[in-house]
């Protein structure tokens, strides 16, 4: 364990709100309109990388040909559409924020989702003002669980890897932020923790 943290390294969806599940059914209600079968096994292929990485492993999955751009563009939208007024947080988030910004806590937020998004999703939640940086997917070249962006997330805060606490529902996540030498937390939402979840 560091001997000291200095600065939080918040991941966005399944962690601080509860999208995950909402993102889930809007994708298996919209791929089959594109005449492709699409299952939690192919979600799961999308969480916790980037918009390129998961491109990347949809058009593995499905071929070349599988339309990512058009079925991305209009997952976004209806997610936009549907949480346009109100993000649901995740218990207990308030309580964390306003008590690291108590204890004199830089945070940031490190999200595989596109920094636009990103920044949508902080200010309709109320909760953008806790942040020293925002750091999206569509920032770095490569994804989690490759540790880039929570090494660029330390850097935009001034605070070395060691000193930082990295915050994680998912496996790429967890992997990202132990690779980056953060102290890292899983804290479980749709994937159960595992053995090497726990290692890391």
């Amino acid at each position: 364990m560091a001997a000291i943290i200095r600065a939080a390294l918040f991941d966005m969806d399944g962690l601080m709100f509860d999208t995950e599940r909402l993102a889930d059914r809007v994708w298996e209600q919209t791929v089959p309109r594109y005449g492709y079968a699409f299952g939690p096994d192919d979600m799961a292929l999308l969480r916790g990388v980037s918009y390129e990485a998961g491109r990347r492993a949809l058009a593995q999955r499905f071929g070349p040909q599988f339309p990512f751009v058009q079925i991305h563009a209009a997952c976004t939208a209806e997610m936009r559409r549907l949480l346009a007024r109100s993000v649901p947080k995740m218990p207990g988030l308030d309580a964390l924020l306003a008590f690291l910004r108590a204890h004199g806590v830089a945070m940031a937020v490190a999200s595989s989702t596109n920094r636009a998004q990103v920044e949508e999703y902080l200010e309709t939640a109320g909760v953008r003002g806790f942040f020293g940086a925002v750091l999206g997917g569509d920032m770095i070249e490569r994804s989690k669980p490759c540790p880039d962006i929570y090494l660029a997330a330390a850097r935009a805060l001034g605070v070395p890897p060691e000193e930082c606490l990295v915050l994680e529902d998912s496996y790429n996540g967890v992997r990202a932020g132990a690779a980056a030498g953060c102290e890292t937390v899983m804290i479980p939402d749709l994937a159960p923790a595992t053995d090497e979840m726990r290692a890391l």
